[in-house]
């Protein structure tokens, strides 16, 4: 570790974003640092679509029910791709309307959105991918306040995980996958703290927060899930930057593709 590294304990998994992984990490965050070593909770591993869910159910989950969402984590991790392939976004957003459908729901709310969305965007109009997307983020909205309005418990916690899973495997269908495997339970009980390194780095004339896991002090309900995912995708390491620190142990990155 060099000099101006620190080693920081993570929270896992908090409610909300977070300025330094020492408050908390969240799903989106979390995911940040497996794939890409940045401190966001936007990162570019997670399809736009997929990481809007992710965050609205780990912020509208019970704490306790939160932390088994921990494992899920690596399997919301792809690869990549340019801004304007929404491949990835319209299969969860198929998912979704389909769940939504089985359900017979009746709510009003969800008639126009269904209805819009029944028709993927057209790739080379700009505006219309754009609207698209608006139309995509107040389904996942309106979904997400539908499960909420509930009365908090093993319920309406298990109601959100099946939203989150069901989009994470859609996006895994586009890459022709399986659904992913049922991952080991993580504790539910006590704050679990992730050792990771962080500093402050320049990238582009700007300062970004680097912060690279210490998979090899992780725990195994995350550490074993993200090592399966790696050799799922065929991921190698990456150093984007030659202002970069030296790999913190046991650290892999996503390459870009």
């Amino acid at each position: 570790m060099r000099g101006y590294e620190r080693l920081e304990l993570m929270p896992i998994l908090a409610r909300g974003n977070h300025a330094h992984p020492r408050i908390g990490g969240c799903f989106a965050e979390v995911a940040g640092v497996l794939a890409a070593h940045r401190w966001t909770d936007h990162p570019a591993c997670i399809p736009r679509v997929l990481a809007h869910i992710a965050r609205g159910v780990n912020d509208r989950t019970g704490p306790e029910a939160r932390m088994a969402l921990a494992p899920l984590i690596p399997w919301a991790i792809f690869p990549p791709r340019p801004p304007r392939d929404l491949t990835r976004d319209i299969a969860v957003i198929a998912g979704l309307v389909e769940l939504i459908r089985d359900e017979r729901q009746d709510d009003p709310e969800f008639a126009p959105l269904l209805q819009r969305l029944e028709r993927p965007p057209r790739p080379r109009h700009v505006l219309d991918r754009m609207a698209w997307r608006r139309a995509a983020q107040h389904l996942v909205r309106a979904r997400l306040r539908s499960i909420s309005s509930m009365p908090a418990g093993p319920v309406r916690d298990a109601r959100l995980r099946a939203l989150l899973t069901t989009a994470i495997d859609a996006a895994r269908a586009v890459e022709g996958l399986p659904p992913f495997p049922e991952p080991v339970d993580a504790p539910v009980t006590g704050i679990r703290l992730l050792p990771v390194t962080a500093q402050v780095a320049a990238v582009d004339e700007a300062f970004e927060l680097r912060v690279e896991p210490l998979l090899d002090r992780w725990p195994h309900w995350i550490g074993d899930p993200w090592n399966e995912r790696l050799r799922e995708i065929g991921a190698r390491p990456v150093i984007d930057g030659q202002d970069l620190p030296e790999r913190a142990a046991g650290a892999r990155r996503l390459s870009p593709v």
